[in-house]
C-alpha cells in the first residue's frame, strides 16, 4: 500500500454528499432558467428598494446579475459533481 490509508466509508459518504448536492443545484438552476420570468420581477423589486444597489446599477448594466443567477447555480452544481469524482 506504500503508506496510503483508505477510508472507504468516509470517502464514499463525502463523495456521495458532493454528488447529491451538485445534482440538486443543477436541478434548481435548470428550474430557475425555465421559470425566470416568474421569479425575476420579485428579485428586481427587492433590489430596487436597496439604495446602494440603485446607485451601483446606474454605472453597471445587469449589476445584481439577476439573469445570471441560474447560470451561477448550475456552474456551482457542475463543480460539485466533478469534484465528487
Amino acid at each position: 500500500m506504500q503508506g496510503k490509508t483508505t477510508y472507504p466509508n468516509a470517502a464514499g459518504t463525502g463523495r456521495l454528499l458532493l454528488r447529491v448536492s451538485g445534482i440538486v443545484l443543477l436541478a434548481i438552476g435548470l428550474i430557475g432558467i425555465s421559470f425566470g420570468s416568474a421569479w425575476s420581477p420579485q428579485v428586481y423589486k427587492f433590489f430596487s428598494g436597496i439604495e446602494v444597489m440603485t446607485f451601483i446599477d446606474t454605472f453597471m448594466p445587469y449589476f445584481p446579475f439577476v439573469p445570471f443567477y441560474p447560470i451561477f447555480i448550475i456552474t456551482t452544481g457542475a463543480f460539485l459533481v466533478v469534484k465528487s469524482r
